[in-house]
């Protein structure tokens, strides 16, 4: 064990939502450690996995993060034994493929989602879900799979069948969204929420100050911070936004952003 002092690292987490995950994280890895055996951790967002890659390489551990996949946005993290080469994702992870029977009604993202979380499930045992127009696939623990199969019956009023998939049979695919092409005066994000909310700036300003903007998954209170390429914005009760390309400025100064809003 190399020596880190994991409260002072634990004081450096500002966000308190993710420095309880950092800790549950930080269980995990003791255990492993201690008992020469895997552990699986909940699904974690990007910035609880890079606050957690340190902590992981203070044991001697190894660690697969998954799925790998580009715009895979929740994550776990599997934890084992140095002595062990490698560990088998199938062990820990499954895919469930939701397929709609339905010739009337086009399912989405929102529909598969409420509908696993009214079985009582923990969100946190659920990964991403890949929408397409007949079905969908979510990365799920695998001690969770049967429970899913036998307890959801339909989704609404639509029939619905199952099929387990194998981590690599997962049907990847970015999360559906509509393109935002925007000119703002400033990369500040009082301006940008100003745009992608059609509000004044007192309420992005108002929306900033009560907590409701994360930045990268962290809540953000400064009205001044400058957005940058790729920045993923969540604003409470608006919906998800990434900043995809900053395109420049435009004849008057003012600067070009190629926006995705997630829907």
């Amino acid at each position: 064990m190399k020596n880190v002092n994991l409260e002072k690292y634990y004081d450096f987490i500002k966000d308190e939502e993710s420095k309880i995950v950092v800790k549950k994280i930080q269980d995990k890895i003791s255990y492993v450690n201690k008992n020469f055996s895997p552990a699986l951790t909940e699904f974690i967002n990007p910035y609880v996995a890079e606050l957690s890659v340190p902590l992981i390489n203070n044991f001697n551990i190894n660690y697969e993060l998954f799925p790998s996949y580009e715009y895979g946005e929740r994550k776990v993290f599997i934890l084992y034994p140095d002595y062990l080469e490698r560990v088998n994702a199938d062990d820990y992870i499954a895919g469930i493929r939701i397929k709609n029977k339905s010739k009337f009604k086009i399912l989405d993202h929102k529909d598969y989602l409420g509908s696993l979380m009214s079985l009582g499930i923990d969100r946190n045992k659920t990964g991403d879900i890949f929408v397409y127009e007949d079905f969908a696939d979510i990365v799920v623990h695998k001690d969770i799979v049967d429970y899913i199969i036998y307890n959801l019956e339909k989704i609404g009023n639509s029939k619905i069948e199952f099929e387990i998939l194998k981590a690599d049979e997962i049907a990847y695919k970015e999360q559906k969204h509509e393109i935002l092409n925007i000119t703002s005066s400033s990369l500040r994000l009082d301006n940008i929420l100003k745009h992608i909310t059609n509000k004044s700036r007192d309420i992005a300003t108002s929306l900033i100050n009560s907590g409701d903007v994360k930045v990268n998954y962290v809540v953000e209170e400064r009205v001044t911070y400058l957005v940058k390429e790729n920045d993923m914005l969540s604003v409470r009760k608006f919906g998800r936004f990434k900043i995809s390309k900053l395109m420049g400025l435009t004849k008057s100064g003012k600067n070009k952003i190629e926006i995705k809003h997630y829907v």
